[in-house]
């Protein structure tokens, strides 16, 4: 008997306190009001001129999603292109007197891609005369007199045409003493 008084005395206190602070949580709740200097007061005990305040609900927003980041082997290379190319030198239908070494500029926006086996080719009225150059100068030595039509070419590892200038014309003048 004196086992079920304990359990019944504990079971007895048990449900008191759980009940008053049941109560105090029922009771418990947000006041608001404003003090003698007009600054608005909240608090969690009742004070004088406080009405019951109940505070508009929460904002909830879902968690971003993670961004998950791309394979590297997923990603394509972007497609490289020329933007320009130009003979430089000479322009088109200059006079070249007694020139013993002919020289060739261009220009290449952007630079010429070498890790892609990018080339220049330059073409002399239309066979090569500089084949797979990296550089965009040339020395072409002496042309024969006349007429003739100059090309650069930008060719890959295969030497398929990726992109070309416009066709010049230059003209050789050599004195018949100098060769």
């Amino acid at each position: 008997m004196l086992v079920d008084m304990k359990n019944t005395t504990l079971k007895i206190l048990l449900i008191v306190v759980l009940g008053s602070v049941s109560a105090l949580a029922v009771s418990a709740g947000l006041y608001r009001g404003v003090d003698s200097e007009g600054n608005i007061l909240y608090s969690d005990t009742p004070f004088e001129d406080a009405e019951k305040y109940t505070p508009p609900p929460i904002s909830v927003m879902d968690a971003p999603k993670p961004v998950t980041e791309k394979k590297v082997e997923d990603e394509q290379p972007a497609e490289f292109k020329y933007m320009g190319f130009d003979i430089e030198s000479p322009v088109n239908e200059q006079t070249i007197r007694n020139d013993p070494d002919v020289k060739v500029s261009l220009k290449l926006v952007p630079a010429l891609n070498t890790e892609a086996g990018h080339s220049i080719w330059l073409l002399l009225d239309g066979n090569p005369v500089m084949k797979n150059s990296l550089d965009t100068s040339f020395y072409i030595g002496r042309i024969e007199r006349g007429a003739h039509k100059l090309q650069a070419q930008v060719r890959d590892a295969e030497a398929k045409v990726i992109v070309r200038t416009r066709t010049i014309v230059v003209y050789i003048h050599n004195s018949s003493g100098i060769r």
